[in-house]
């Protein structure tokens, strides 16, 4: 029979172990704000052209556990023409994002490889590649933009639509805003409702973790398991698992000392 205070334990261990390899191994908190810095931030800033009547306000960052930076370009809002649908889509916002009401547009860039992500027409991903000659490998289309970037690391990117999709494409009637930019707090994280927002961008980092902390907490109680059924966990057990400990250190002693003879 396994005592209260084997059982006790087990639970609070499986607590532990799940959320210190969640947490270990993301460098994140499991709500995905990323508090991490890097001295390259500024090197890869990208460029934001956009309708000059519908300018940014901003770009907060976040940098993860391996380096890559996420641009956050923060709009005060989005508007669509028709009023009506406006209202409608505004009430909705309102409800998923938790009252927030600024846009928010990603820009991924991950410096060790050179590649970058963000969102285009109707939501679709964007993958691209940095080339050495100042253009863009743009994978998902297989397609090189020339140009794109200033000195090889910040990319150009065009505002298209009226919801602020990105393309790498120049667009007409855009002109580069100059943000300013600084790293997101807690406190911007919350009132922007980050976490809703950047379930999908950002993926990797809880996902990733979770699952981790899952077939690590899965193993431990494999093992814990395997001690019950051995008879491991019981007083007598236990009492024959120490002289065992003993007996492995008494020989072990012995051997080094023969060895040092």
């Amino acid at each position: 029979m396994v005592s209260k205070k084997w059982i006790a334990a087990w639970l609070v261990l499986n607590f532990l172990i799940f959320w210190f390899v969640g947490l270990a191994s993301s460098g994140y908190s499991m709500e995905g704000y990323m508090p991490g810095q890097s001295e390259k931030i500024d090197l890869y800033t990208p460029i934001v052209y956009t309708a000059p009547e519908d300018r940014p306000v901003g770009i907060l960052y976040m940098v993860d556990y391996d380096g890559v930076l996420y641009y956050y370009i923060v709009w005060e809002d989005e508007y669509f023409s028709n009023s009506l649908i406006d209202k409608l889509y505004r009430f909705f916002r309102g409800l998923v994002y938790g009252g927030a009401t600024q846009d928010i547009e990603v820009v991924k860039v991950s410096p060790d490889n050179g590649t970058f992500y963000f969102q285009t027409y109707e939501h679709t991903n964007v993958h691209g590649k940095l080339l050495e000659n100042g253009s863009c490998l743009w994978v998902d289309e297989k397609e090189v933009i020339p140009n794109c970037t200033v000195n090889g690391t910040h990319i150009n990117v065009y505002v298209v639509t009226w919801n602020h999709m990105l393309s790498l494409i120049p667009a007409e009637d855009t002109e580069r805003a100059v943000l300013p930019m600084k790293h997101m707090t807690p406190n911007d994280y919350v009132a922007l409702g980050m976490f809703r927002r950047t379930q999908k961008t950002i993926a990797g980092v809880a996902v990733n973790s979770l699952l981790l902390a899952v077939v690590t907490t899965l193993a431990f109680n494999g093992f814990m398991y395997v001690a019950w059924r051995k008879g491991y966990l019981t007083r007598e057990g236990q009492r024959k698992v120490r002289n065992e400990i003993r007996e492995g250190w008494r020989k072990l002693k012995e051997w080094l000392k023969k060895r040092s003879k």
